[in-house]
Parts: structure tokens; sequence; C-alpha cells
């Protein structure tokens, strides 16, 4: 299995290391739930250096972006990012990607462990025969971690990154930490306040340090992948490979946001076009147990029907959320059961629970 530049930082911290498409990763430290509530209460800091990160630059970087992914790159600022995602020809994801513009002609793609191989050679080969596009996948050469919580800025701000206060959500901030270069980006997958901080790989691991032992006395913890899980769930954040394939497509997934129609012609736009205008067979919805019960990948939905109870879709994740105290999931549904309200059954080892369609996120952040 491959590692990152943090893992000694792991076997120090006492870290449960698991197969993470590859990667030896820590899916805790000191418990999911206590790891989980420290993000939402204070800050957690997770290793995501497993992820790719490709470079995609030259003077035709931005319209070689425009047919490749979903969202309108042109509408980015240098220094802004947005979600987005790389379909193939059917419409179907390949995978969901951050975006961030870091340079004029320069632009960072965040991908999936588990795609980077893929979508770097999808890139390549999209790219083949175009002399102004350079794609280069950076992902052995520059780390990624990511600080997430409440107390996050004010780390930040006592390392000394004292620009951290103006750094607005999906913005990007260039700064140093103890003499160190970064890119910090206000994103994360957890729904609370937070960053990404991008650096060189050999230096990761003695920032990862320093943020443990600054953060210590404002409650940092680090945090595994279990935690980051439940978090992005509370936000019905999607997770390829269980919500999201090349056998399904943004708009069915409910992320039609992250497709943008007027820039013009993009790689699967016909599919996805056609979808919007009323084609759907499914749809991505976001549900709660009405019972005491917790939903798993892959358990069965089936209709409210009194008479048959039919299967009707499958839920892609679910989990007892730690704040709601109830089961809580995603599944994908006919559209005539999508709507907020309408009423669902999981089959929960061979017991119907009911279940209510609600409108996502499950949590919200206090402001």
């Amino acid at each position: 299995m491959k590692r990152t530049p943090i893992f000694d930082g792991h076997v120090a911290a006492g870290a449960k290391l698991v197969d993470f498409a590859g990667w030896e990763m820590p899916i805790q430290y000191s418990g999911v739930v206590d790891e989980y509530q420290t993000v939402r209460t204070t800050a957690g800091l997770f290793d995501v250096s497993h992820m790719g990160r490709v470079l995609v630059s030259g003077p035709g970087a931005l319209p070689f972006l425009q047919r490749v992914t979903t969202n309108d790159v042109a509408k980015l600022a240098v220094l802004e990012s947005h979600y987005s995602m790389v379909c193939n020809r059917r419409g179907g994801i390949m995978d969901d990607i951050f975006v961030y513009r870091i340079k004029p002609q320069d632009y960072y793609l965040c991908v999936n462990a588990s795609n980077r191989e893929k979508i770097a050679a999808w890139l390549l080969d999209q790219a083949a025969g175009a002399s102004e596009v350079q794609i280069c996948d950076r992902s052995a050469d520059v780390a990624q971690l990511a600080l997430q919580g409440p107390a996050s800025r004010r780390i930040l701000s006592n390392l000394g990154v004292k620009e951290i206060d103006s750094v607005k959500p999906r913005h990007c901030l260039e700064a140093s930490l103890h003499g160190d270069p970064l890119l910090i980006t206000r994103t994360g997958y957890t729904g609370e306040l937070g960053y990404e901080l991008y650096m060189a790989a050999d230096r990761a691991l003695s920032i990862w340090k320093a943020l443990i032992q600054v953060g210590k006395s404002a409650g940092l913890k680090p945090t595994g992948l279990g935690a980051r899980d439940l978090l992005r769930l509370e936000m019905a954040y999607l997770l390829y490979g269980n919500d999201i394939s090349e056998d399904t497509t943004p708009i069915e997934a409910g992320a039609g946001w992250v497709v943008n129609f007027e820039k013009g012609d993009f790689i699967g736009r016909e599919t996805l076009k056609r979808q919007k205008d009323g084609g759907l067979t499914r749809r991505l919805v976001a549900f709660e147990l009405l019972q005491k019960a917790v939903p798993r990948h892959g358990f069965k939905i089936l209709s409210n029907s009194q008479s048959d109870g039919k299967e009707i879709g499958e839920v892609t994740s679910g989990n007892l959320s730690p704040i709601l105290q109830k089961g809580i999931g995603l599944g994908y549904v006919p559209p005539d059961l999508a709507q907020v309200g309408a009423s669902i059954v999981v089959d929960i080892r061979g017991k119907a629970i009911p279940a209510a369609i609600v409108k996502p996120p499950f949590y919200k952040r206090k402001a």
C-alpha cells in the first residue's frame, strides 16, 4: 500500500490504519464519534494527501477545462475555486473535483484518490495534440491537509497566518508557515468553517506537527476518515463510488447546480441537457428514518405502498447522525417520490423501517 508523507505522524498518534483506495490511511485515532464531535465543536486535522492533485496550465487551459468539466471555469478569478465534475460522453460522472485557479493560466484540480490515474489519463487523452495545454500530475510532489472546525481560523492566526481573517469561502491565500510556502483554501468536506492546505510533500510532516502543537490549546485533534465520512454525510455531500459513479449523472445526483449549459459545449452536455429538460428516471434524495435504526450502503429502499412495498431504489450512504440521533441516508428513488415529505421504507436486515424524504443538508452550522 502507498503511504502519505504524514504516515509517521499517524503512527505516533496511535491511528488505526486501513486500506483506502490503495493507501494506508487513518480511519480513526481517539474514536470516530469523538473525532466527529471535535470537528463540530473545536477543530480536527485530516491528512488528505492521498487525493490527486493535477495541474492544468498554459494559454489553452481555460478553454480546455471548459470542455472537460461541467462548471463555468471562466467565472473563476485568480485565487478562487469551485466544485465541478468531469463527465464521460454519456454524461456519467468520472469524478467530482475542485478546480482552483492559482494563476492566470494555472489551475489545480483536486480529484478523488480512487480516480487519480483515471482522470489524469483522461485529461492527457483529451489534451492530445493541443500544444497550448500542459497536464502535470503533482500528487506525489504536493501534500494536502484539511483543518476543519470552528477553531480552525484562530489556529492558523496563532501560527502567524494573519491574512486568514479575510479569506472568503472558496477563495485561496498564498501564505507561509514557519517559512514554508502554502496555498490555503477555504474549502472542506465537513460543513464547518475550515481550510485545506497545499504544501511541498517533503515539508508536510513538519507542518502537521506544528499545527497539532499550536492547535492543542484550542482543542485540535488528528482526525480520521471515519469521522470525515460521517461529517460529509450530515451535509449530504456526495461520495464517489457510493452516491455517484460513471453510471450516474450530475442531474440524477441533484448536482445540476454545477452544470452550466450557458458556457457552450462540453463533454456529456447532450445527455445532461436532455435529463434537465425532463428525462430523469431516478433522483438522489436525502431521507431520515422515523424509527431508531441505522441505514447502510446497499440496503433496499421500498415503496410505502401497503399492498406491495416493492423495491424502488437503494441506499447509497447511511449512518446514525450523532447530532440528530436518528438514522440518515442518501439513495436513488423514482422522480415522483423525490419530493420533500414523501414517504418511503428502508429494508434494514428484513425489517421495514419507515422514512421521510427531507431537504438536505441534515446538519446546518450555526452562524
